[in-house]
């Protein structure tokens, strides 16, 4: 008897927001060797909502310092309208320490804070995965 191939795992989609190309390079390579995601960048808050007037994507990582409009602006946005589709989970990404008081994140909407620089380790337990290392 021959045996099927087994059922692809459907890729869950990211979007990330993030204006540094660099950082933005890291963080598709990182997802890449995890492994399991539709990778969409946008290089900035008002490219990232105009890709959530239309998709809906399950994971949000943003940028919270980005120029014109920042990670909380973005939130703000997102939150504010019925045009945009709401992600299940909002990672913001940071350098700065403590950007939001604990208590307020989930008022904000969002899920977790990844402090910048961070590990692989870091982004597969952000994004709910296991790390490959």
């Amino acid at each position: 008897m021959l045996e099927s191939a087994p059922e692809p795992v459907a890729e869950t989609e990211v979007l990330i927001v993030e204006d540094e190309d660099s950082v933005r390079a890291a963080i598709e390579a990182g997802l890449d060797v995890i492994g399991g995601f539709k990778i969409i960048s946008a290089t900035g808050a008002e490219e990232g909502l105009r890709y959530l007037e239309s998709n809906s994507p399950e994971i949000l990582l943003l940028d919270l310092v980005m120029p014109m409009v920042d990670g909380m602006e973005f939130l703000s946005r997102l939150g504010s309208g019925s045009q945009y589709s709401r992600p299940s989970k909002v990672v913001l990404m940071t350098a700065m320490e403590n950007p939001v008081p604990e208590g307020n994140l989930k008022d904000l909407g969002i899920d977790l804070v990844l402090s910048k620089p961070f590990r692989l380790t870091d982004l597969a337990d952000a994004v709910g995965r296991e790390s490959p290392f």
